[in-house]
């Protein structure tokens, strides 16, 4: 009870415990206000349970259906079933995709794909390159004026998209090589070795079809960089446009097929396995089937699901303990932390029972995983569970998938992750419905942390209700408290004034 300002009269006159009576007079405002706190902590601890909940169900989400996981069901590189090994992985190393076959191959690599380069380590005025050496020192031909301006040209690339690189007196190999790169858009790149002394540019793009030359401004013909070419072969590299190669690629069969390969880039794919040269040299690759990762991945998203489904049921089925309601202040003054703890751990228990949205979450996962789909999740073993008392769960029988994996792992991942109207995509969609954002479903009831919704939800504006109406409450009794203590103060008053003369009438 709040105090009043003011000098309070004890009842020296009257002898009445003022005090006590003043607060059994406000004791039935004092139990409103007390059970309106009692319904604003509940509303609060149902928040608090909500967002927990949110906070696993984007723990699952995050794990299983992000592409970034490494535990990602969406992932098509979680599918595969192909383990493949290469004897030389330094010359050539390969993934497998889902529904990729076996393989037995000899791979000779004699090139690989390269980008289309210019390269010296000697000016034409027979200078050595240095990372200080500077342009003018190195021949560098400014002409009347003091820069050289020039692009840098690839293939595929606009006119209105190159930028213009200014080189001065002052520059050095070391300025060029940043100016360069600063102009490049990561098509081209030019590096400089100490240890070599070679400066390098070439494209980004490998493949016959990568090219690079330096231009004029107006995309003619430049001869800006002819000063770094000490080779005296005419023309120039760096006045004309360079080209790349193409990798040169001998694979043999294991049947004694010989096949040549000519690919653009070092990183290819062929008949759904993922090839990367690294270089020069021999090296055969091999596969094997393997279902035990993908079913293991399965098996881990089942139990992960399960145990989710598992919290939220107990919440929907929850009963509440109406002995436990939530403590006043005054009651906790009298108990140790423990017990307060302990306390409320039973006066949470069931505030959220048969939550419709909770409810209606359950059923729409359900949903997105059956549906329609009822039949085939069956044939590959993901059923719902027979047990009551595990509502939303899956069964899952492991040699069921994996046999599935075995006769039809490409249907079967594509009917469960591999297309945007797959199974996996729609537990992904009705995940984010309810957690994707401040306008889902849970985040207007409880809200999620980093979004608008953190302040403004369901949750938060009874709160917000509760304060205000407890304030009212509070004032109205703070007055009828002054009223009270005002009228015992008049009744002290007019005791003392009685009791004063009948002092006077007994001496008399």
């Amino acid at each position: 009870m709040s105090s009043v300002s003011g000098i309070r009269m004890p009842g020296l006159a009257t002898g009445m415990d003022t005090d006590t009576m003043v607060k059994e007079m406000l004791a039935a405002e004092q139990e409103k206000i007390n059970d309106i706190k009692g319904d604003k902590q509940i509303l609060q601890w149902q928040q608090e349970i909500y967002r927990d909940i949110i906070g696993d169900v984007k723990s699952f989400s995050d794990k299983y259906l992000s592409m970034a996981s490494k535990d990602s069901i969406l992932n098509s590189n979680n599918w595969n079933t192909l383990e493949i090994n290469s004897s030389n992985s330094n010359v050539i190393s390969a993934v497998g995709t889902s529904g990729a076959s076996n393989i037995d191959y000899t791979f000779k690599v004699e090139k690989l794909a390269s980008g289309a380069t210019m390269k010296t380590n000697q000016a034409a005025n027979g200078q050595k390159l240095t990372k200080t050496s500077t342009l003018e020192s190195l021949g560098a031909n400014f002409g009347n004026g003091d820069k050289i301006e020039f692009k840098i040209k690839t293939s595929g690339a606009k006119e209105d998209e190159l930028k213009t690189i200014t080189l001065t007196k002052d520059d050095t190999i070391e300025s060029m090589v940043k100016k360069i790169n600063d102009a490049s858009d990561g098509k081209f790149k030019a590096t400089f070795s100490e240890m070599t002394g070679e400066f390098k540019l070439e494209s980004t793009q490998t493949g016959e079809n990568s090219s690079l030359q330096i231009v004029n401004t107006d995309g003619s013909q430049s001869n800006a960089l002819e000063f770094l070419d000490g080779s005296g072969k005419r023309p120039n590299q760096f006045s004309i446009e360079q080209k790349g190669e193409n990798s040169k690629i001998e694979v043999k069969t294991n049947d004694g097929q010989t096949i040549n390969l000519s690919k653009e880039s070092n990183s290819f794919s062929i008949d759904g396995i993922n090839y990367t040269v690294n270089s020069v040299g021999e090296s055969k690759v091999t596969s094997k089937q393997n279902f035990d990762k993908v079913t293991e991945n399965m098996k881990n998203f089942v139990d992960d699901y399960n145990k989710l489904m598992d919290d939220i049921y107990k919440k929907i089925l929850e009963k509440k303990n109406k002995d436990y309601k939530p403590l006043t202040e005054e009651q906790k003054k009298d108990m140790s932390e423990e017990e307060i703890k302990k306390w409320e751990e039973n006066a949470k228990k069931g505030i959220l029972k048969n939550d419709p949205d909770l409810k209606r979450f359950m059923d729409d996962m359900q949903k997105a995983i059956f549906g329609d789909n009822m039949e085939f999740m069956m044939s590959i073993g993901i059923s719902g569970h027979e047990d009551y008392n595990k509502r939303g769960q899956l069964s899952f029988d492991e040699e069921k998938f994996k046999k599935a994996l075995e006769e039809n792992g490409q249907e079967l991942y594509k009917k469960m992750a591999g297309s945007s109207d797959s199974i996996l995509e729609g537990v992904n969609s009705t995940i984010k419905k309810y957690i994707g954002s401040s306008s889902s479903i849970f985040a207007k009831k409880a809200g999620i942390e980093s979004t608008a919704s953190v302040a403004e939800n369901y949750y938060s504006d009874e709160i917000k209700k509760k304060e205000e109406l407890i304030s009212n409450l509070v004032n109205k009794m703070n007055r009828k408290e002054t009223a009270l203590y005002k009228k015992f103060a008049l009744m002290e008053k007019t005791m003392s004034k009685l009791n004063a003369q009948m002092a006077q009438f007994f001496q008399a």
